[in-house]
């Protein structure tokens, strides 16, 4: 059943990503030619205040989804009603919270806004933004158990469905109307409506979610619970510091323009982290069900799995994106959304850095590591502010972006696959590393590779897009497969996904399927 579910939880995972990442670029499209960059930036400046305050949640919804993994292997439905209902009076609290914060920032816009604006509804713009924030912690909890019990199909279902509806009422809007007030009501409207519907959906799966209880943890369960809790507020806060800032720095200390181009480049690369991030983040619960009844040895070579995998990926697609990332936005926007080469690599490298943390972090929060090293993430925050600050006074943008990078290899880099090493697999951490340096060198050669192979060459800018895609798939895919087509990691890999595919039936999910999958080593 992992396999099935992580595959489930995948192919609609990534389906609905598809999805949204076309329709998102349609939208911003529209959103370009009809309201301008200054409203784009406002979106980004905004946006990244809101997550700050997400900060409010406290890390509740990964500390749950942990809490969940054995209550639901053993069908403990008193626990998982107490979780639940901890869950609930969390959220709502939250969801009061943030509404107060950010009501308490709403007089200091004009300070986080570098020059003045032309947009007049600037504060009813910032309290939709807000209001949209808030209305997400309401009856979102129940999202958490179909997550822990590997059925987040059943929200990436629904949330691909709403978010071609949302989408394409918001072009509709922005083309006869022109309103961005318009198309924040609609965005807070189809919010509420997803969530209630995935409300509805989970008490039909499990019943037992619609009886009036009053269960509560037990004190020791409560205290395990919240010095869990306690370590991933810590986490949350640097997570949104490290990501949430640099909007903000940008607008301050460069101006609300470069927010505006910075949010395009942005807007594709969260697409494509989203899209591949997505793979881990299905498995996840596989993962935290597979710790919970295997050995370390199976541990340890799953985690290989998926550091390998994700390395491929995440490598594959930086490469791409420096052959083509600015070649696209010139023929999406134009010339004056451009940003620099130096500026792009900084981008990138942020990229692939953030992206290479998948496999420990998914490890990390599947075994419950949260309290060694609780206070590393506050380092880490500290690291980002002060370098992105001093970076940004001297280099512009790409001195945010870079102190978002010194801040994660100063910290997360080093010490999250340390203590996996050290108390989950009891294994030496020097090899981690070294995979990891080869790795990052090799990508670093051959985006160079890529890059002067193209030296010189003047055509047709489509056509130049597909020449430097082409040979960017064929060149990395084929030097990857040299160098590792002999490693226990791709030899896993090639055989589950020849199994796949030499399946006769066109049922995905046939008996046979998951039969042939049962003969290697499961998920």
């Amino acid at each position: 059943m992992r396999i099935q579910n992580s595959i489930k939880n995948m192919f609609f995972g990534i389906s609905g990503q598809v999805i949204s990442m076309l329709m998102g670029f349609l939208v911003r499209t529209v959103f370009i030619h009809t309201l301008g960059a200054e409203y784009l930036g406002v979106e980004g400046l905004f946006s990244s205040i809101l997550m700050m305050l997400s900060l409010a949640n406290l890390g509740f919804d990964t500390a749950i989804i942990y809490s969940l993994y054995k209550p639901l292997v053993h069908k403990d439905h008193r626990k998982i009603q107490a979780l639940m209902n901890l869950y609930k009076k969390a959220y709502t609290i939250t969801g009061f919270i943030v509404l107060l914060i950010g009501l308490m920032i709403l007089p200091f816009l004009p300070v986080l806004i570098k020059g003045s604006t032309t947009i007049k509804e600037i504060n009813l713009i910032y309290m939709l933004f807000l209001l949209n924030s808030v209305f997400s912690y309401f009856l979102v909890y129940k999202q958490s158990i179909l997550i822990a019990d590997q059925k987040n199909y059943v929200i990436s279902k629904l949330h691909a469905i709403l978010v071609i509806i949302s989408n394409t009422a918001q072009i509709v809007i922005l083309i006869l109307f022109g309103n961005y007030i318009f198309v924040l009501l609609t965005q807070i409207i189809i919010r509420i409506i997803e969530n209630i519907i995935i409300s509805i959906k989970a008490n039909n799966i499990y019943p037992f979610l619609r009886t009036k209880n009053k269960e509560k943890l037990s004190l020791e369960e409560r205290k395990d619970f919240f010095a869990n809790l306690y370590a991933l507020f810590l986490y949350k806060l640097s997570g949104i510091v490290i990501n949430g800032t640099d909007n903000i720095v940008i607008s301050v200390l460069v101006g609300l323009k470069y927010v505006g181009l910075y949010s395009n480049y942005l807007l594709i690369l969260n697409t494509l982290n989203t899209f591949l991030g997505y793979i881990f983040y299905s498995i996840s619960a596989s993962v935290g069900n597979y710790v919970v009844k295997e050995t370390k040895e199976r541990q340890y070579f799953l985690f290989n799995v998926l550091q390998f995998s994700n390395f491929w990926v995440f490598g594959l697609f930086t490469i791409l994106l420096w052959n083509v990332c600015n070649p696209v936005i010139l023929i999406w926007l134009g010339k004056d959304y451009i940003l620099n080469d130096f500026v792009l690599a900084a981008i990138l490298l942020n990229f692939f850095t953030a992206g290479m943390q998948n496999a420990c972090t998914t490890f990390r929060e599947a075994t419950g590591m949260f309290r060694r090293g609780k206070y590393r993430p506050v380092i880490a925050a500290l690291i980002n502010i002060i370098v992105s600050i001093l970076l940004a006074k001297t280099i512009g943008i790409a001195g945010v972006l870079l102190g978002t990078v010194v801040s994660r290899i100063c910290t997360y880099f080093w010490y999250d696959p340390y203590i996996l090493y050290k108390f989950i697999f009891q294994k030496n951490v020097k090899t981690y590393f070294f995979k990891y340096c080869k790795n990052f060198i090799l990508v670093i050669c051959l985006a160079f590779l890529n890059q002067v192979s193209f030296n010189g060459i003047s055509t047709n800018l489509f056509i130049e897009i597909l020449l430097k895609v082409s040979f960017g798939l064929m060149s990395v895919n084929f030097l990857f497969f040299v160098l590792y087509r002999k490693s226990k990691e791709f030899i896993y890999l090639k055989d589950i996904l020849f199994s796949i595919f030499r399946q006769r039936s066109n049922k995905l999910f046939s008996t046979s399927f998951i039969s042939v999958l049962k003969q290697k080593d499961e998920l």
